[in-house]
C-alpha cells in the first residue's frame, strides 16, 4: 500500500509540475500579447516580438525574415544584435527549384504571374514561358533527385490528367542511372514523348547535387549549348520560406542546407537553429522567424511546440500592422496624388506644397514634436492649398497687383480647402487636418482670413503652416514678382513675430533652414 501511495504521490507530484510550467508559458505567452498589442508601427513592433521571443526560448538571438514576392525574396525587417544592417535571401530557384524543395508537383497556369517563376533563362534565350508543369523525382528512399519540368502548353493550361502523365514518368526516370550513356539516351527519348504527348513547347529535366546546392539540367530542349544550373542554398529561413515546413537544426555547421555567409560577414558563430513559418490568417507564408543558440542546450521539440504557438498570434500582429502601413501607404499615395493636381493648375508653383510640408516639418522636429504629430502635420500641409483647384485660372495666375474683389477671390480658397477636406474619410488619427489647413492664412492679430481667428484660438500646427507658407511663398518665383533673397524673407517674418506670426515657430523655422544648409 505504502508503494502505491508513494507513486500515486510521486504522479500527482509530476502533474502539479507539469501543470505550473504550463501556466507558467501560458501566462509568458499573455503578457507577451499585452506587449505586441497595442503597437501597430510595424519597425517598433518587430524588435519587441524579436526580444520577448529570445527571452521566451532563452536563446542568445532571434531574427525575423519577411516574405516579398514580388522581389522573391526573404528579407530581415529587423534581425537581433544585427544593427541597422539588412540580410537578403534570393528565391531565384525558380518554379522547379520549389519543386525540388517542397517535393511536390507544381502546376502553373500563368508563369509571369507565379512568385517563384525565374524570368532569367527567357530573357537570355527569348523564349516566353506561358504554362509550366513541374514533378518532383524521387530515389528509392523517397528523397528528391531531380525535377521533369514541361513548358507553354499550346492548347492552354496544363490538365489533371496531364499532372497524371508527368507523374508516371518522373517515376519511370528515377529508375534510371544517369551515368550511363545508353541510360541517358532512354532517359531522353522518354521525356520527349511525354512532351509530345502532351503538346508542349519545351521540356526540361533537372538532377540535383546535393553537395553543390545545385539543379544541372539534364535536358533544356530548344536551347542548345545551354548547361542550366539553379542554385537552391537559400540558408535555413529560405527553405523554411519555401516549403513551410518547421526546422530545427541542432548542429547548424554539419548542416549543408545552412548558410554561413552571415556568420562570416558579422563574426557571428551560429550553433543551433530553430525556425518556423509565419502563416497569415489564409495559410499564406508571410514570413520566418530564426531563433539562434540556446543558453543552455540544443533546441528541443518542447521549444519548437512553443515557438509555433507563439507564431500563431504573432502573424495576426505582423499581419494587422502591414495591412496598417499597407493603408498608411496608399493613403500617402492619395494625399501626393491631391498635392499634384495642385501643382497641375499652376507649374510655376509646382512643388510648394511638398516645399511647406518639408519646412513645417522640420520646424515641428525643432520644436520636438513626436513623429505622429510631424505625420498629421505633414498631411495638412500637403493639402492647405487643395482649394486652390476652385480658384479661376486668369486671377490665380495674374502678372500683376489685384484687385480688391480679385483677391476677395483668392481668399475663398482655405474655404474651397476645408469643404473638400470635410468631405473626406479622415482616420481618426486625422481629424484635425481639416481645420489646420484651411487655417493658415490665419494671423495672431485677428487679420488673417478665413474666420478671423486671434492667438489661441488658431490651432499651433496651423501656425507652423503659416510661417512655412510665408517663407516658401517669399523664396521662390511668382507670377507676380520674383523671388526674394531669403535674408528678406527672414526680415518680414521677424518684422510679424507677436503680430502676424508665432515667434517660437518663426525661430524654429530658422534654426531648421540653418541646420540643411550645414548638412
Amino acid at each position: 500500500m505504502k508503494t502505491g501511495s508513494s507513486r500515486e504521490f510521486h504522479a500527482i507530484q509530476e502533474k502539479n509540475r507539469a501543470l505550473s510550467s504550463e501556466n507558467e508559458q501560458l501566462r509568458k505567452i499573455y503578457e507577451i500579447g499585452n506587449t505586441l498589442r497595442a503597437e501597430r508601427n510595424i519597425d517598433k513592433l518587430l524588435p519587441l516580438i524579436m526580444v520577448e521571443i529570445s527571452k521566451f526560448l532563452d536563446a542568445d538571438r532571434a531574427t525575423l525574415f519577411l516574405v516579398d514576392l514580388e522581389r522573391r525574396q526573404l528579407w530581415t525587417k529587423f534581425a537581433e544584435g544585427m544593427g541597422e544592417d539588412r540580410i537578403y535571401i534570393g528565391l531565384k530557384m525558380g518554379i522547379v527549384g520549389a519543386c525540388v524543395l517542397t517535393g511536390k508537383l507544381i502546376n502553373v497556369a500563368s508563369a509571369y504571374e507565379d512568385p517563384y517563376f525565374n524570368t532569367e533563362i527567357d530573357l537570355q534565350t527569348g523564349f516566353h514561358t506561358e504554362s509550366v508543369l513541374c514533378a518532383p523525382i524521387f530515389n528509392s528512399g523517397k528523397e528528391v533527385t531531380g525535377a521533369l519540368e514541361l513548358l507553354t502548353k499550346r492548347t492552354g493550361v496544363f490538365t489533371a490528367q496531364d499532372e497524371q502523365k508527368v507523374m508516371k514518368t518522373a517515376a519511370k526516370l528515377a529508375k534510371i542511372d544517369f551515368s550511363s550513356p545508353a541510360d541517358e539516351k532512354r532517359a531522353k527519348s522518354q521525356v520527349y514523348v511525354l512532351r509530345k504527348a502532351l503538346n508542349c513547347e519545351r521540356c526540361a529535366l533537372f538532377m540535383l547535387d546535393r553537395d553543390k546546392g545545385e539543379l544541372r539540367s539534364i535536358i533544356a530542349e530548344k536551347i542548345q549549348g545551354w548547361n542550366i544550373q539553379l542554385s537552391l542554398n537559400l540558408g535555413i529561413a529560405g527553405l523554411i520560406a519555401v516549403t513551410g515546413q518547421d526546422l530545427i537544426i541542432p548542429d547548424a555547421y554539419a548542416d549543408p542546407r545552412f548558410d554561413k555567409t552571415v556568420d562570416e560577414r558579422t563574426g557571428y558563430i551560429t550553433r543551433c537553429i530553430l525556425g518556423v513559418p509565419l502563416k497569415n490568417q489564409i495559410g499564406e507564408i508571410i514570413g520566418v522567424i530564426e531563433v539562434m543558440n540556446k543558453n543552455k542546450g540544443i533546441f528541443t521539440g518542447s521549444d519548437l511546440e512553443l515557438l509555433k504557438s507563439l507564431s500563431s498570434f504573432i502573424a495576426i500582429f505582423i499581419e494587422n500592422a502591414l495591412l496598417f502601413e499597407e493603408h498608411n501607404k496608399q493613403f500617402k499615395s492619395m494625399i501626393e496624388v491631391l498635392a499634384a493636381s495642385i501643382d497641375a493648375k499652376d507649374t510655376m508653383t509646382a512643388g510648394h506644397s511638398q516645399k511647406v510640408a518639408e519646412y513645417s516639418i522640420g520646424i515641428a522636429r525643432t520644436l520636438g514634436f513626436g513623429d505622429e504629430e510631424m505625420d498629421i502635420l505633414g498631411v495638412a500641409a500637403m493639402l492647405h492649398d487643395l482649394g486652390k483647384l476652385g480658384t479661376d485660372d486668369h486671377i490665380l495666375k495674374k502678372p500683376g497687383q489685384l484687385t480688391q474683389m480679385e483677391f476677395e477671390h483668392i481668399k475663398e480658397h482655405v474655404n474651397h480647402t476645408r469643404n473638400i477636406l470635410n468631405k473626406m474619410s479622415f482616420m481618426l488619427k486625422y481629424r484635425k487636418v481639416p481645420i489646420v489647413a484651411s487655417s493658415h492664412h490665419e494671423r495672431l492679430d485677428g487679420t488673417g482670413y478665413p474666420d478671423g481667428l486671434r492667438g489661441n484660438q488658431i490651432p499651433f500646427m496651423a501656425r507652423i503652416l503659416a510661417a512655412a507658407d510665408v517663407f516658401e511663398a517669399l523664396t521662390t518665383n511668382r507670377h507676380y514678382r520674383d523671388a526674394m533673397p531669403v535674408e528678406e524673407a527672414f526680415r518680414i517674418l521677424d518684422e510679424g513675430k507677436g503680430s502676424k506670426f508665432d515667434e517660437n515657430v518663426v525661430k524654429a523655422l530658422k534654426v531648421y533652414y540653418s541646420s540643411q544648409l550645414a548638412a
